[in-house]
């Protein structure tokens, strides 16, 4: 045995030395399975291992040849140690998986249908020279040979058909899978165990879901397939990218149509499972079968009839307790007792109250009546308020009126009845608010935002979050709360629990900006400017906020996301995000297109070692704060660092660190910018999962 082990070393070393001069390590994870592999100068790459980290059984498959298929069972990694020059992919056992690895296609090159069929691609110039993308594979773009001086950058149409997903091959290979299936279960005559010898219903599950998440991403591929291309000069890029956008929806709706046609197959088998039969006993058994149901029907109606006698003495019962317990209570209409609550998350204040992150506002303070006890403020919230009205005074010649939404939390004291609540993310408008000197329209986008925000945390934090808090300026015109601003808090207010919202009026004209807080009263009115004792002020909040911020900076409350840099420079040696940072960044991610998407915000702190960027929150980039920008997010399809530089070339003076997210690797990649220039040293930058930082939120909650 020990004899066969070095003979298999010393051809494994014999293999590495004749083989051409590996180029670089890499590593490509999918669905819980990472290949690592060194890519070779001639193009092809050496797949040296395998870790299969999900829970089922997978089908390694090297160039599709049957002696380099591989079998990994759950959880356990393999050696592998073989050349790969077309692909590498792995199957489940009766299911799809994913791609790992594709050449890419250097000795072909695709004719766009701007070409004149020689194979020479011509500018794009106008909206006519792009037509309709084909919708088949019978009328997609034939390929020729590539020309001589074929070491230029692949042309967009050979991008999108090297795409693991909106690929031609991939398109029809999954297509025929699926209509193999569809072909297969109508010919079976046992229609629900073939089902379930070929887990169809896992089959399909994992299409949708892939098909509905790809979906979302076309407009960020499409544009990442275009930035990449240098093969061909475009002058009018936006052009090709609405062409490459049809054609990736296309080769998507062909999927779906695959999908279609055996999702209705399996449903309609399961339909027919569901479906009572008819009788086939003979008359004699018919007979005892219906003297039996008519006995157990009678059986079934005298227990009922018992059942509903005890319930109703017990009811009666139970209906003079109540009339005794609330005899004093004056609103008995208002006051509801439920066996059960239409609240589906935790209402809880518990990580909030005595937290130094939160501003304390007893509404006591400043009015007489109020159905709100305490507001908690969040500092990361303050800021972002703050920020928003720093950007309106950029124009205090012209002011508008402004204002966003805040998401937090509350809980009812049913003894004093009364709510504390929290204020937590500011929510800002779209692009359809309409904002003027005496007008103040938050658009429909915005509700949409609420709507995604609310049920993202919710889900994330297991915490019911709500719509707490609504602010407005009143620029130059003092602090109060008109009618119209009455009818605004009518309309937000929730449906079971109204008198929890709150209103910030701030006049942001004022040397301190000052601030009022409206309140219902605990008629469920509301509070007027007559009715306030003291105003507060937005500038003092801010900082409160920043130096609150600085105070309860714990290291372990942070995730590190530069923590695994080879190296660490002094003037960028950590990035601190918190949980909202994390939450943030998913959420811009999944939304957003390729390029500049967010703005990090926070602070700076010396760790003795050297700066840390304590991040508090990440925005849209069309969202940019006043202050406190430290670094910048931008997406991309796959690392690129040309590409990096070029998103970020005109905000690099602004930054110190870039956060990259890679919608195809799925990682977050940080890289410092010293001086206004992005590091080029692969050594210093930090490199996470972004499922361990989802982790990593759930595990600090």
């Amino acid at each position: 045995m020990k004899l066969i082990r070095l003979h298999t070393l010393i051809a494994s070393l014999l293999l590495i030395g004749m083989s051409p001069s590996v180029a670089y390590a890499e590593k490509v994870t999918k669905n819980d399975v990472t290949m690592t592999y060194s890519a070779l100068d001639d193009g092809r790459i050496m797949v040296t291992g395998v870790e299969n980290r999900s829970d089922k059984l997978i089908m390694l498959s090297i160039d599709g040849v049957d002696s380099k298929c591989i079998t990994v069972n759950a959880g356990t990694s393999v050696q592998v140690n073989q050349y790969a020059e077309q692909t590498v992919k792995f199957d489940y056992a009766k299911n799809s998986g994913a791609v790992l690895w594709q050449a890419s296609e250097k000795q072909k090159e695709v004719v766009s249908p701007e070409s004149d069929g020689t194979g020479e691609t011509s500018d794009v110039t106008d909206a006519a020279a792009v037509h309709a993308a084909p919708s088949s594979a019978e009328h997609r773009p034939a390929r020729t040979a590539r020309r001589a001086g074929g070491n230029a950058s692949e042309t967009y149409l050979e991008l999108m058909n090297n795409d693991e997903f909106f690929g031609i091959e991939a398109v029809e290979t999954y297509v025929r899978k699926a209509d193999a299936y569809a072909e297969a279960l109508s010919a079976s005559a046992d229609k629900n165990q073939f089902i379930i010898d070929h887990d169809l219903k896992a089959f399909l599950l994992n299409s949708i879901e892939e098909i509905d998440r790809k979906r979302e991403e076309i407009p960020q591929v499409a544009r990442e397939i275009v930035s990449t291309s240098k093969a061909t000069a475009i002058s009018n890029p936006e052009i090709v990218v609405k062409y490459v956008v049809e054609t990736l929806n296309n080769r998507l709706r062909d999927r779906e149509d695959a999908y279609d046609r055996l999702n209705d197959l399996v449903s309609g088998v399961q339909e027919e499972d569901a479906r009572p039969h008819p009788l086939t006993l003979d008359g004699g058994l018919v007979n005892y079968a219906v003297v039996a149901v008519i006995f157990l029907i009678l059986l079934i109606w005298i227990i009922v009839a018992i059942s509903k006698k005890k319930k109703s003495r017990k009811e009666q019962h139970q209906a003079v307790a109540d009339v005794h317990v609330h005899q004093d209570d004056a609103n008995q209409a208002i006051v509801v007792r439920r066996r059960t609550t239409s609240i589906l998350k935790k209402q809880s204040l518990e990580d909030v109250v005595d937290n130094p992150a939160y501003l304390v506002v007893e509404t006591s303070d400043f009015v007489q009546d109020s159905a709100v006890r305490r507001i908690y403020v969040k500092n990361s919230c303050i800021k972002d308020i703050y920020n928003l009205y720093a950007e309106d005074l950029r124009n205090a010649d012209n002011p508008k009126e402004d204002g966003c939404m805040v998401l937090g939390r509350w809980v009812y004291d049913e003894a004093a009845h009364v709510y504390d609540i929290s204020m937590e993310i500011a929510v800002f408008p779209g692009d359809d608010a309409v904002f003027k000197e005496y007008e103040l329209n938050f658009g429909g986008k915005i509700k949409l935002r609420i709507a995604e925000k609310l049920r993202k945390l919710r889900r994330d934090t297991n915490l019911q979050y709500d719509l707490t808090c609504w602010i407005h300026s009143h620029p130059g015109l003092g602090v109060f709360f008109s009618n119209s601003d009455s009818n605004v808090q009518m309309q937000l207010k929730h449906a079971q629990h109204p008198n929890f919202l709150v209103a910030f009026v701030v006049d942001i004209l004022t040397s301190d900006q000052e601030l009022g807080i409206f309140t219902f009263r605990k008629d469920g009115t509301i509070n007027s400017r007559g009715d306030l004792t003291r105003m507060y002020s937005l500038e003092t909040m801010y900082k409160w906020a920043l130096e609150s911020e600085r105070k309860t900076f714990v290291p372990e409350n942070y995730c590190n996301v530069l923590e695994n840099a080879g190296a660490r420079t002094v003037s960028c040696y950590g990035i601190e995000l918190n949980n909202n940072a994390i939450i943030d960044m998913v959420m811009i991610t999944e939304e957003a297109a390729a390029g500049l998407a967010g703005w990090a915000v926070g602070f700076t702190a010396d760790s003795g070692k050297g700066k840390e960027y304590v991040i508090s929150g990440i925005v849209r980039d069309s969202e940019k704060p006043a202050a406190g920008i430290q670094g910048c997010l931008v997406c991309i399809t796959h690392m690129s660092l040309p590409t990096i530089q070029r998103l970020v070339a005109s905000e690099s003076t602004e930054v110190n660190f870039v956060l990259v997210y890679s919608s195809r690797q799925m990682t977050l990649t940080s890289i410092p910018v010293i001086n206004g220039e992005v590091v080029t040293d692969e050594s210093f930058y930090g490199d996470v999962n972004v499922d361990d930082l989802k982790i990593w939120t759930r595990r600090k909650r």
